[in-house]
C-alpha cells in the first residue's frame, strides 16, 4: 500500500531515493578522488618523507587511501540500500559515512595543523640526521636521498651551508678536503665543494624548500578531506531521512 509521503512533493520516499541515488554516485567519484590523492602523494610526493623524524605524514597518506577505499564501498552500498529499500543496508551505510565523515575531518584538520609545524620539526629533525648519518657506513639511503634534496632544491645542508663543518662526515674525516657535499655546487665540477665560497655553493640550507614543498601538498590534502567530509554530512541527512520514511511506513496500519 502506497504511504502518504509518496504523496508528498519534497520528501517522498521515490524523491529521496533517487537524490540519495544521485548523491551516491558523486560519492564514489569523490570516494575515487579522496583514493587518487592517498596514491599520488604515496607515488609522487614521497621522496623525502624519510627524512622526517616522525610518521605524521605517512599516516596522514595511508589514512586517506583507506577512507577513500571505503568511501567507494559505502557509496556502493548507499546505492543499492537507496534502490532496495533495505532499512538495514541503510543503517549500515549511515554508520560507516559517519565514521568516515569524522575522520577525514580529523585528518583534515590535523594535517592543516600540522603545517605550522613542519619547519620547526625539520630545522631540528634535518641537522640532527645530517649530523649523525649523512655519509656513515649503513647510510648510504640516507646519504643519496639527501644529496637528492640539495640538488633539487638547489640548497646545500639544514638552516644552511655551515651544517656540515660540525657533521660526523666532516669531523670523522670522510669528507676528505671538501667543505660540503658536491650536491651543494652551484655548478657542479670535480671538487667544486672544497671551497664553500658563495660563488660556488649554495648558502641557503634545505629546511626552507622542504618546508614549502610539504606544506604546498597538505594544504592539497586538507582541502580534499575536509570538502568530501562536507559532501558527505549531505549524504547523512538523506539517508537517515529515507530510512526514517521506510520505518514510518513498515509501521503504518494498512
Amino acid at each position: 500500500m502506497p504511504s502518504e509521503f509518496d504523496k508528498e512533493p519534497c520528501c517522498g520516499i521515490s524523491l529521496l531515493k533517487y537524490i540519495l541515488f544521485i548523491f551516491n554516485f558523486f560519492l564514489l567519484l569523490g570516494g575515487g578522488a579522496v583514493l587518487g590523492v592517498g596514491i599520488w602523494t604515496l607515488i609522487t610526493k614521497y621522496e623525502y618523507v624519510n627524512l622526517l623524524c616522525n610518521d605524521a605524514y605517512t599516516i596522514a597518506t595511508y589514512t586517506l587511501i583507506v577512507s577513500g577505499a571505503i568511501v567507494i564501498i559505502v557509496a556502493a552500498m548507499g546505492c543499492i540500500g537507496a534502490v532496495q529499500e533495505h532499512k538495514c543496508c541503510l543503517l549500515f551505510y549511515f554508520t560507516l559515512l559517519l565514521f568516515i565523515c569524522l575522520v577525514e575531518l580529523i585528518v583534515g584538520v590535523f594535517v592543516y595543523a600540522y603545517r605550522g609545524q613542519i619547519e620547526v620539526e625539520l630545522e631540528k629533525c634535518l641537522n640532527e640526521s645530517i649530523t649523525i648519518n649523512y655519509g656513515m657506513d649503513g647510510q648510504e639511503s640516507f646519504t643519496k636521498e639527501y644529496d637528492s634534496l640539495q640538488e633539487t632544491f638547489k640548497c646545500c645542508g639544514a638552516g644552511s651551508y655551515l651544517d656540515w663543518k660540525s657533521s660526523e662526515w666532516k669531523l670523522q674525516g670522510k669528507a676528505g678536503n671538501l667543505s660540503t657535499p658536491a650536491t651543494c655546487c652551484i655548478t657542479y665540477s670535480p671538487y667544486c665543494s672544497v671551497r664553500d665560497h658563495h660563488s660556488n655553493i649554495h648558502r641557503i640550507g634545505c629546511v626552507e624548500g622542504l618546508t614549502r614543498f610539504l606544506q604546498d601538498h597538505l594544504v592539497i590534502v586538507g582541502a580534499v578531506c575536509v570538502a568530501i567530509a562536507g559532501v558527505e554530512i549531505f549524504g547523512l541527512v538523506f539517508s537517515m531521512c529515507l530510512y526514517c520514511h521506510l520505518k514510518y511506513e513498515e509501521a503504518e496500519p494498512y
